[in-house]
């Protein structure tokens, strides 16, 4: 499970981090509890927790599939 981070503007500053208008994941221990209690209750930011691992390789349109060659 990974930690995805959203930020409403780019570059916008939090807990020491620049966070992205793109979805960024992050592992689940690399915000302490006080941490991800803060940037949760930041309304600049979008906080999702316990995101699958396997959604890691999807890009942020949730298409696992782009940038593979069709058999066609």
């Amino acid at each position: 499970m990974v930690i995805r981070i959203t930020s409403k503007k780019e570059g916008f500053r939090r807990c020491g981090i620049s966070h992205s208008t793109k979805p960024t994941l992050y592992p689940n221990n690399k915000f302490t509890k006080e941490e991800l209690e803060t940037l949760k209750a930041e309304p600049m930011l979008v906080v999702e927790e316990d995101i699958p691992a396997s959604e890691k390789n999807q890009d942020p349109d949730g298409d696992k599939d782009k940038g593979k060659k069709d058999d066609k």
